[in-house]
């Protein structure tokens, strides 16, 4: 099917689609000029609010070629630092005119400079996967010092400005002058930032940055300068936004407005991240949505989240209607280390090696500290599947969580409510074809379009597919431990030590498969899919068949977190999508590409649960996400991950890894020469140290030794 048709069968299915929600979900409440009248006067500040978190996001974008996840978390921060200022109820009680401009005009630009300065700048360069991953450490680092600093517990209300009751009627809705005032600014800033982008020699230098930044640095652009100005426009936005959407949330929580950010990507995408009036239409277009389903739909039972998923249901239709994206090439990058690929012997010993420390560690912790070692190995499990397509194949996937709760859901409902090999078998292959499904796109997506329809895919599966009656329901269901050989794995120290043996076992068919020729395929696809497609490899078969060799060892992963957390509920709090996202930010700064780095992932997990459960003190209780934020910093300096660094460091010692020893020789002897070069170069060419001089610089002996009788 050529791009055109695919397109029409996109449109043809939204249509379609929404007319069957409008008959199966309808309220029964009268179409009407007044009514639609209401529903625009609705729609139309939140459309506002949309629109200039998604111009920050896009601005930003843009501008340095950074997509950031924490433009949500920036919002909520500024906004709970507005009500600190502002309120007259546990805040300082400053007045109003004064505390906005000092947020949006002050406060959030400086913030936004220093984290150019510490951070994004530094991200320049870098692969997708990194960048994204460091957003998203950041909006995780600014959940957690804002639970640090404000009780998530405490209502928070914010007052609309002017009153909350003053405004003006237009029919029979009354319009408060906050929200007039929502819609002028939104309206005043898309017509400034479309002119200063487009008519102003910064807003110009800023959009050339981004394409080719040392092009643009020789034509007069200061891009340092102009990176820092568009961290601070963005940041600004996301504060405006923040401030005026608090009081339609009646709360300054954490969640409402850090996930706000879903809703800026889907307006975002509608612009395909570079136009600001396509931008502000995909923000109305959402703002109409959500008033539609408010005003004429209703959704019980199971489908009472559908209207908070709205935004994920755009964002996913959107991807879908994007052109097939370009064959990409490799990039030139320096390469200081030839990637090393494990045997299978080195695995299967460091696997043995890993069981046999388990098995003694086990015998000494409670039942309920074991309890944490298996979800930390289940978690462990989960990332395992993401080696092979993120760190092979470079398809970033930002919803492994999303096939675990499947494959948790289909053991419990598949014959697992008493515990069965074949129940488990069967949760991985509902995966396989979900994964094919959730392929299909990336057939036609690449880089960051993909990510964001895999994170719009975990959001639905978390807000939807748990509530319907063949998923989860609104029972309880139980999920039994296996019995394997006669032998049943009901206590928690054998059931981890199970979970042990099955990670090795797999991390060893996973390192095999790296080594097979389907492996090289995976990694020649990351590198260049123009050259792997040239050569003659399949593109299309290849990413199906990892797609969903991944979903299906998610899906077999979460069977095992059902077995450890059952009863499962459909009002779950662990298969969501930022304990997903969580998931994939602990695996890269492991390392992605590694089998260890998904242990990594499990251990790293496990580690802040058992500080949070031994230290009752309020840094301790934000760690879930103060920890993986402040941790994904780290991968500026490593992209690697944390545990190339650290075998690079050991190998050396380890008897069977020679060529770690003959490496480690060869760069003690370079550092030698070049010190004795550098020694001879400071002491001068004098004729005593000419023999010295040469040395260090490598060059034959007897050229020195004639020029220096010559003389």
């Amino acid at each position: 099917m050529n791009r055109r048709g695919s397109s029409l069968f996109v449109w043809a299915g939204t249509v379609l689609f929404v007319v069957y929600v409008s008959i199966h979900f309808w309220a029964g409440n009268p179409v009407t000029a007044q009514s639609l009248l209401d529903m625009v006067v609705f729609a139309l500040p939140f459309a506002g609010i949309y629109a200039m978190t998604a111009s920050g996001l896009v601005v930003v974008y843009t501008t340095t070629g950074i997509f950031n996840f924490a433009q949500g978390a920036i919002g909520m921060f500024m906004a709970f630092v507005y009500w600190q200022l502002s309120s007259t109820e546990g805040g300082w009680g400053w007045p109003t005119w004064i505390a906005i401009p000092l947020v949006v005009l002050v406060i959030a630009p400086l913030f936004g400079i220093a984290l150019d300065r510490a951070i994004m700048r530094h991200l320049q360069g870098q692969s997708l996967v990194v960048q994204l991953t460091v957003t998203i450490g950041l909006m995780f680092a600014l959940i957690g010092v804002a639970g640090m600093i404000w009780d998530q517990t405490v209502n928070r209300e914010v007052t609309h400005l002017f009153g909350d009751t003053s405004g003006f009627s237009i029919g029979n809705t009354i319009l408060l002058w906050h929200r007039l005032l929502v819609v002028v600014l939104a309206i005043a800033l898309a017509i400034g930032l479309r002119l200063f982008l487009f008519s102003t020699r910064p807003g110009i230098a800023m959009r050339a940055s981004v394409d080719n930044r040392p092009l643009a640095s020789l034509a007069g652009a200061r891009a340092a300068r102009l990176s820092s100005f568009s961290w601070a426009l963005g940041c600004s936005l996301a504060a405006l936004a923040g401030v005026l959407l608090a009081p339609e949330v009646n709360i300054v929580a954490s969640g409402p407005l850090t996930l706000l950010v879903i809703t800026s990507f889907a307006a975002a995408v509608v612009g395909r991240l570079r136009s600001l009036p396509l931008t502000y239409l995909g923000a109305v277009i959402l703002a109409l949505a959500r008033a539609y389903s408010v005003k004429f739909l209703s959704f019980p039972g199971a489908w009472t989240n559908v209207k908070d998923v709205l935004p994920a249901i755009t964002l996913f239709i959107v991807l879908l209607l994007l052109p097939t994206a370009t064959l990409r090439f490799a990039q030139v990058r320096s390469v200081k280390r030839i990637e090393r690929v494990p045997t299978v012997r080195d695995t299967a010993m460091g696997m043995a090696a890993f069981f046999l420390l388990m098995a003694f560690v086990t015998g000494f912790l409670s039942a309920n500290r074991l309890s944490n070692f298996s979800v930390g190995m289940c978690t462990a499990l989960v990332a395992l599947s993401l080696v092979p397509l993120i760190g092979w194949a470079g398809q970033v996937s930002l919803a492994p969580l999303a096939f675990a709760g499947i494959g948790a859901a289909s053991y419990t409902r598949l014959g697992g409510a008493h515990g069965s090999v074949w129940a488990l078998l069967l949760a991985a292959l509902v995966c396989v074809p979900v994964g094919a499904l959730l392929a299909l796109p990336a057939l036609r997506l690449q880089g960051l379009y993909l990510a964001l329809l895999t994170l719009a895919f975990a959001s639905l599966v978390e807000q939807v597919y748990f509530g319907q009656s063949w998923a989860l329901g609104l029972l309880d269901r139980n999920a039994g431990r296996l019995d394997l050989f006669g032998y049943h794995f009901g206590s928690e120290r054998t059931f981890l030590l199970l979970l042990t043996g099955v990670f090795g076992i797999l991390a060893v068919l996973v390192v095999a498969l790296r080594r097979s020729a389907f492996g090289r395929r995976l990694v020649a696809l990351r590198d260049s899919e123009a050259a792997t497609a040239t050569v003659g490899v399949n593109i299309v078969e290849t990413k199906l068949v990892v797609f969903m060799l991944s979903a299906g060892m998610a899906g077999f992963a979460g069977a095992f977190f059902a077995m450890e957390l059952s009863p499962l509920s459909s009002q779950n709090t662990y298969f969501t999508m930022l304990q997903g996202l969580a998931i994939v930010l602990a695996l890269v700064i492991g390392g992605v590409a590694c089998v260890s780095g998904a242990l990594f992932a499990g251990m790293f997990g496990l580690l802040n649960q058992l500080i949070q459960d031994n230290w009752h003190i309020t840094l301790w209780k934000q760690l879930t996400f103060l920890a993986p934020g402040l941790a994904a910093f780290g991968i500026i300096a490593n992209p690697s991950g944390a545990v190339v660094a650290i075998g690079n460091g050991f190998a050396r010692f380890l008897p069977w890894r020679t060529d770690a020893q003959q490496e480690y020789e060869e760069e003690q002897e370079a550092a030698r020469e070049t010190e004795v070069g550098e020694l001879g170069l400071s002491r001068g060419f004098e004729d005593g140290d000419v023999l010295q001089l040469d040395r260090g610089l490598g060059i034959s002996n007897e050229v020195p030794r004639a020029a220096s009788r010559s003389a």
